[in-house]
């Protein structure tokens, strides 16, 4: 069990998901973590849970070795020039969609250690996917502890700051794609007679088989679309009318808007 002091800037979803995960895994005592937010009474859930309620954001960053910044993109500018006189000695992680790390360095005025994190909503229910960002002056200690923050609740990977919007695309925004995907298929058979708690029940359950099938199957996902078309059968139907309307580049495109709208909103 880590021993440092962190807190938390906003106390929305994100920085729900990444408390529950810490502390219900044992990682961090919640004694250990002051969390604010603008809203007083979000704070309850977790000062309900053993944290304790700071009284503004320069008070959790001067009690903090590490500050989780979950506030909207917006107001981020607003919340560090708010903290800067007293953030020396303290590494921020920054969850932010298109708030980079050289914009926080900027704002603080010194080369402080900044972890860049993208997670996505999963998060919330121990299944998120998480990619994070490690530069100088950030130590290997504070990044492997910060790391393992995400991994309470999910997988991580580690990748360099440009591929941030590609995984912005991939994992921050694909669960809503996903949910647009299933919500078609529940549409589907309700169209055609099924019940709508049977549709989303069978649905589910088959977006989760499938997520199963490859992650722990020993074939690729080639091989495993191939396993399931028979020749001339069903699925080899339905698969040659997904190519005749250019599934995969409607998807790509799809891909492609959320990586080019990233880069717009960066900062």
């Amino acid at each position: 069990m880590a021993e440092y002091k962190i807190g938390f800037i906003g106390a929305g979803n994100i920085a729900t998901a990444i408390f529950s995960g810490i502390i219900s895994s044992g990682y961090i005592k919640p004694e250990n973590i002051i969390v604010f937010d603008s809203m007083p009474e979000k704070t309850n859930p977790f000062v309900q849970k053993g944290a304790t309620a700071g009284t503004c954001e320069s008070d959790i960053v001067s009690q903090s070795e590490f500050v989780f910044l979950t506030v909207k993109p917006q107001i981020y500018a607003e919340v560090i020039n708010s903290v800067k006189s007293v953030a020396k000695g303290t590494c921020f992680i920054d969850v932010a969609a298109g708030i980079s790390i050289s914009y926080i360095k900027q704002l603080l005025e010194f080369d402080a250690p900044v972890i860049r994190v993208m997670p996505n909503t999963p998060l919330m229910y121990g299944f998120g996917a998480s990619a994070l960002v490690k530069t100088a002056p950030v130590t290997d200690e504070q990044f492997s502890f910060i790391k393992g923050c995400f991994e309470c609740s999910g997988v991580s990977c580690v990748v360099d700051e440009e591929l941030i919007d590609t995984i912005t695309a991939v994992s921050g925004s694909a669960p809503a794609y996903i949910m647009r995907t299933m919500k078609s298929f529940i549409d589907f058979a309700v169209g055609h007679g099924m019940s709508n708690e049977d549709a989303e029940k069978m649905v589910l359950n088959v977006f989760v088989g499938t997520a199963k099938m490859v992650e722990h199957d020993n074939r690729t996902i080639d091989e495993l679309i191939k396993m399931v078309t028979s020749p001339k059968g069903t699925t080899e139907a339905g698969l040659a009318s997904l190519d005749s309307n250019k599934f995969d580049a409607v998807l790509d495109d799809c891909l492609n808007s959320t990586v080019k709208r990233a880069k717009e909103l960066s900062r």
